[in-house]
């Protein structure tokens, strides 16, 4: 009989499983430790304590089974993905880990992101830059412990860190690797692109090593801390999820898990290194040779069923004499609602969201609570808002060729009848379960089989140490209809309310306190209007914008100066922004900080700043029969050098000088003639009364020198806006 042992090593603790060679259990033991936040967002541990805490439970689980440490074939371990371990030359902890939880580097992902280039980032990486990921926090400590940084010579992941300290060898497992940013998925090597573009030294990254394979061997001073015997394998091991899908089974084409913790994971195993254009969900290379997976992560899965618990059923929850599990409580009278309840729907974004919107300001959302609805309705709310934000997920991996036949079902909602049954439904695909609920722990101990050589490999390994359950659940085509048609509202829903999540965000902030402040163009608030276009030289623009007189008072606006249409600048940003158009090149400038008016082109218009300004914009939808109310007018900061592209639908007028500053000035690119007279005996009426020009629209406010001159029919109603 040979024995294997699975380490799960997490954000919480340390869980070291010990299993026989056919998959039963023997022995378990978790050892604790605290995580520690310095300030908001921040997440760090000391790897001492990982390493400790795999030697106490390695040492407890062997004492409880009583068998022969010899017997031990091998050892691997799972491990919390994309924390940051720095060593020195003596191969000395340097500072604290930073988790994948922190989040204090979204300044080093926008750096990442300029460096490498979005699209490239993704071809090569098949991920965005994240500030859960390994990568910025790399560029974080350069910039703020530079002392720190230059002393480091190694970087490792949790687990490569532990298995280090327990065989001496450096290395780099593979699915690990993949969530730091730096690797090339397709070649499961460092990328040597990204890190010459970040300046990183691939001498700070150890060799690669694959999940299966032997990556060391216990040394004599492990051997004597965890009671193992010295030259005992260990794996390459994997991180966390990438070893749960292996506990689970999945390790072949058209598999895939689904998970329902407190965060809720779709993954898939492929033969093929399938990318989402979008970033929208991650690419890893997988614990399998050869192979990769694609997987989701949705932030609050089980924690809005929780939330769910905590709220509408405290009394149930505290009840110690009740002879119902509360959960299956909340189930049981969700069962009594039919699909869609009543018209409920719930969007679990409580924690903002990671897959498959990337967006942290995301919030939870109960659409269309009406007087009908009991606690009832909105529990199955609660439940189909998760599994329709899962459905969300697989769409996109459907998008990438990733089709999957069965899907596991892990997690505490996998043990629920009602939960399965629903996941069959809306997902269109036969549930099944596994016996085992340890899934990080036994997918770590068949690669510690594999590389011990007790399987050929991991698919066989898999076969045999795997135990499906007995639950499953199939689609019933009658629900499965009906959850389309609901999952094409609730689809609709986030886009709709993307602009209002974010500006709920800085209420919040001002309720709390907060300065108000004016949103940048870069905003995610500003993305309905226009955006800012790179490579744009908008330094030989803005020297020759200083080069134009300043009006004595007011406004001044020439569409077409010579100074400024320099023929190199023009053919450039025709190309680049206008798509070959000839342009004409004009500026804005003076001194004003009133709306007064707002105009719309019919083709976009390209703005650069040559200092800090403010713009007043609305949506074209806001034109009511000629008529805007200012209530639907923002007001965005452009920073000097940014070149603005303001799309034909975006409402704007003359730029503002931003608090601090005494005058603006604003180059203004468009088509060549797009500011014409207007035609002698042309309509005035209907929409052609707005127009002062051929290709423009202008709605002017009453007190406005446009409005008191009959300019235009188009008027702005409401208080003129100052700013």
């Amino acid at each position: 009989m040979a024995y294997l042992l699975g380490v799960d090593l997490g954000t919480s603790g340390t869980k070291t499983v010990l299993f026989k060679d056919d998959g039963a259990q023997l022995a378990s033991h978790t050892v604790s430790y605290p995580l520690k936040q310095l300030h908001n967002g921040w997440a760090e541990q000391n790897p001492a304590d990982w390493y400790n805490a795999a030697v106490t439970s390695i040492k407890e689980v062997l004492a409880q089974s009583r068998i022969d440490a010899t017997e031990v074939a091998g050892l691997a371990i799972a491990g919390q993905m994309h924390g940051l371990v720095m060593l020195d030359e003596q191969g000395k902890v340097l500072r604290d880990a930073i988790l994948w939880c922190d989040s204090r580097t979204a300044a080093e992902c926008e750096e990442i992101t300029r460096a490498v280039g979005a699209r490239r980032l993704i071809e090569i990486n098949a991920n965005p830059a994240l500030t859960g990921f390994t990568a910025p926090k790399i560029l974080w400590v350069r910039k703020h412990e530079s002392d720190i940084y230059k002393r480091c010579r190694t970087m490792l992941l949790p687990k490569d860190y532990v298995r280090y300290r327990l065989t001496g060898v450096l290395g780099q497992e593979i699915s690990d690797a993949s969530g730091t940013n730096l690797l090339d998925i397709r070649k499961r090597e460092w990328s040597e692109e990204i890190l010459k573009a970040l300046d990183i030294s691939p001498k700070l990254l150890p060799p690669i090593v694959e999940s299966s394979a032997v990556a060391g061997r216990i040394t004599a001073e492990a051997a004597k801390a965890t009671g193992l015997k010295e030259g005992t394998v260990v794996a390459g091991g994997a991180g966390d999820n990438a070893a749960a899908a292996l506990g689970t089974g999945v390790c072949r084409e058209g598999q895939a898990m689904v998970t329902l913790g407190t965060s809720g994971v779709v993954f898939a195993h492929t033969v093929k290194p399938s990318l989402d254009p979008l970033g929208r969900v991650h690419t890893f290379c997988a614990a399998v040779p050869g192979a990769w997976t694609a997987m989701s992560c949705t932030l609050a899965a089980g924690q809005s069923l929780r939330w769910a618990r905590d709220t509408l059923y405290p009394h149930e929850r505290d009840d110690k004499q009740a002879k119902q599990n509360v959960y299956d409580l909340m189930t049981s009278e969700a069962a009594t609602i039919p699909p869609g309840a009543d018209g409920l729907i719930y969007l679990p974004y409580l924690m903002g969201e990671r897959s498959p919107v990337l967006d942290p300001f995301a919030r939870g959302v109960f659409f269309g609570l009406s007087g009908v609805h009991q606690r009832a309705h909105l529990t199955r709310a609660v439940l189909e808002g998760i599994t329709l934000s899962q459905k969300h997920n697989l769409k996109v991996l459907n998008e990438m060729g990733i089709v999957p036949e069965t899907i596991v079902a892990c997690g505490g909602g996998a043990t629920s009848a009602v939960w399965r049954q629903m996941l069959a439904d809306v997902l269109k695909c036969r549930i099944i379960t596994c016996r085992n609920q340890e899934g990080p722990a036994l997918g770590a101990a068949i690669l510690a089989g594999v590389a011990a050589g007790l399987f050929k490999s991991v698919e066989e390994a898999c076969a045999k140490l795997v135990l499906k359950g007995e639950a499953h659940a199939e689609p019933d085509t009658g629900r499965a209809a009906q959850y389309e048609d609901i999952y094409t509202l609730y689809r609709s829903l986030y886009p709709t309310l993307k602009d209002s999540f974010f500006k709920l965000e800085k209420l919040r902030a001002r309720l709390g306190g907060a300065k108000a402040q004016y949103e940048e163009v870069t905003s995610p608030a500003f993305a309905r209007y226009g955006k800012v276009i790179e490579g744009v030289d908008t330094a030989a623009v803005i020297e020759r914008l200083k080069q134009i007189p300043l009006p004595p008072s007011g406004v001044a606006y020439e569409p077409s100066v010579k100074v400024l249409e320099d023929p190199k600048l023009m053919a450039d940003i025709g190309e680049r922004v206008f798509g070959g158009l000839k342009i004409e090149m004009g500026y804005c400038s003076g001194r004003n900080r009133i709306l007064n008016a707002l105009e719309y082109h019919r083709n976009s218009e390209l703005n650069i700043a040559e200092k800090d300004a403010l713009l007043m914009v609305a949506p074209m939808s806001a034109v009511h029969d000629g008529l805007i109310d200012t209530q639907e007018v923002e007001t965005f900061l452009v920073r000097a050098g940014q070149a603005v592209l303001f799309y034909e639908t975006t409402l704007h007028y003359a730029p503002c000088h931003a608090d601090g500053e005494d005058y603006f000035r604003m180059c203004v690119v468009l088509p060549e003639g797009t500011n014409t007279e207007r035609p002698q005996g042309v309509t005035r009426d209907g929409e052609a009364g707005y127009l002062t020009h051929r290709n423009k629209w202008l709605f002017a406010h009453p007190d406005s020198p446009e409005g008191k001159n009959g300019i235009s029919r188009g008027v702005l109603l409401g208080e003129n806006l100052e700013l």
